[in-house]
């Protein structure tokens, strides 16, 4: 939990040197979008010109098959917070296409924490939580009704009680931004 609790103090720290030094924000103000392949919510707050702070609450899949241990699966609450710094809409911008919405691409540190508790299935987990640090590179699309696509892929450590190990973040999002500043 230590290394969750420094990582954002520094997350922090670093979003209100950025806050302090950009004006002008390309981002949108604050963005609500409800996910709708595993029931979701985020939060898109900007920052500064190009840079925004994501909260999201949402759900986790996971199946085990196995013949050493009971096969299973299970829905489980994940958090999510992400500084997004996105570089290429001034690019977009000059070919004529939309950053409307937050529409472009990014690159974001990622926290995230896992319950080891399923709301939904039979999957147990001997921990009680997941956590996760590391680095994604993102894509998100807006289209003018509202409709949002968004795919992140990045290295992470991920850790519980008993062990740790680096491996891949990997999310695909469809959804609805339902409010926008």
């Amino acid at each position: 939990m230590k290394t969750i609790t420094s990582f954002i103090i520094f997350s922090v720290l670093l979003v209100g040197n950025q806050v302090v030094a950009q004006s002008g924000k390309t981002v949108e103000d604050g963005q609500l979008t409800i996910n709708v392949l595993l029931p979701g919510i985020i939060y898109e707050h900007g920052l500064s010109q190009n840079s925004t702070i994501t909260a999201e609450a949402t759900m986790g899949f996971a199946y085990r098959e196995s013949d050493f241990v009971e096969s299973g699966f299970g829905i489980f609450p994940i958090g999510r917070l992400q500084y997004r710094h996105y570089y290429n809409f001034d690019r977009r911008l000059d070919k004529g296409k939309r950053i409307a919405g937050n529409t472009g691409n990014y690159i974001a540190p990622t926290v995230a924490i896992q319950g080891g508790k399923a709301i939904i299935g039979d999957l147990e987990y001997v921990s009680d939580y997941f956590g996760a640090l590391g680095a994604v590179y993102g894509l998100q699309r807006t289209g003018q009704k509202g409709f949002q696509f968004r795919f992140e892929v990045g290295p992470g450590y991920f850790f519980d009680e008993f062990e740790s190990n680096f491996g891949i973040f990997l999310a695909l999002k469809l959804g609805w931004v339902v409010s926008k500043k």
